[in-house]
């Protein structure tokens, strides 16, 4: 959208098109990558989304991204812009109503930042949007999420999706590890230091770790004084696309669903 004309985006309207709304982030990466990489990374994650759709059949537009959304683990560290529930919540609603005094009457949200309080904002957004005035809005939310919010999956304003983790090691990789990093080096290359993560060790943080980190501030320092959560060096960028080409499939054909359902 924010590369198009309004007339283009009344066309859209028009033509009954969903809605892909990319929700994410601005948060601290390590020493070796950007601000931006959650923003940078849902991004490719929705236009992904976009040509998957598109190749089936479906046409669909892209939301101007919004990225001031919640940072618990990560509030600790210069760069980690948050805000509170109740505002992501009311500023995502107000977008909302935009689409919908635009004529769009389908919106999806999209979303790979980990952080529970985020989800349960978008999550929340997705539900007054229904609610409250009318309109089909759906979180997209990994099943992990569904568990810790005890809700059942089958809301009118949620679809899932599985997210892999590698269980292979007793050390977690989950913020500015292998896999994001690996993720940057094949999308974004000029925006990560490729020395700089080669040259970074595992954190070697295990589950009793991440109970700490999921403190956030100097809890979270003390657990990952570099501010990454994983191995860096562990660069892996087919692995990566692959992985990240599963959430994709997933998340269409969800997708596809809901639309075939309404």
């Amino acid at each position: 959208m924010a590369d198009m004309t309004y007339q283009q985006i009344e066309e859209a309207a028009s033509k009954n098109l969903p809605v892909l709304f990319p929700i994410a982030v601005i948060e601290e990466h390590g020493p070796h990558m950007c601000l931006g990489t959650d923003a940078y990374l849902t991004y490719n994650f929705t236009r992904d989304i976009k040509k998957d759709l598109l190749d089936s059949g479906v046409e669909s537009i892209i939301a101007p991204i919004y990225y001031w959304g919640i940072n618990a683990a990560m509030n600790g560290f210069a760069g980690s812009f948050t805000v509170r529930s109740e505002t992501m919540v009311s500023i995502l609603c107000d977008l909302l109503r935009c689409l919908k005094n635009w004529g769009f009457a389908q919106i999806f949200l999209l979303n790979v930042h980990g952080d529970f309080e985020h989800n349960l904002a978008m999550t929340e957004a997705a539900r007054r949007a229904n609610e409250e005035f009318g309109l089909r809005v759906y979180s997209a939310v990994t099943e992990f999420f569904l568990r810790k919010a005890k809700l059942h999956g089958s809301e009118p304003y949620i679809i899932t999706y599985a997210m892999e983790f590698d269980v292979s090691s007793q050390y977690l990789d989950i913020h500015a590890g292998s896999f994001e990093t690996s993720l940057m080096v094949d999308q974004f290359p000029n925006l990560i230091d490729i020395d700089k993560a080669q040259s970074l060790s595992s954190s070697r943080t295990t589950v009793e770790g991440l109970k700490t980190w999921l403190k956030g501030g100097l809890k979270a320092r003390e657990v990952t004084p570099l501010g990454y959560l994983g191995d860096p060096s562990a660069i892996d960028t087919r692995a990566a696309m692959e992985s990240k080409a599963r959430m994709v499939n997933e998340i269409v054909k969800a997708v596809h669903a809901t639309l075939r359902s309404t």
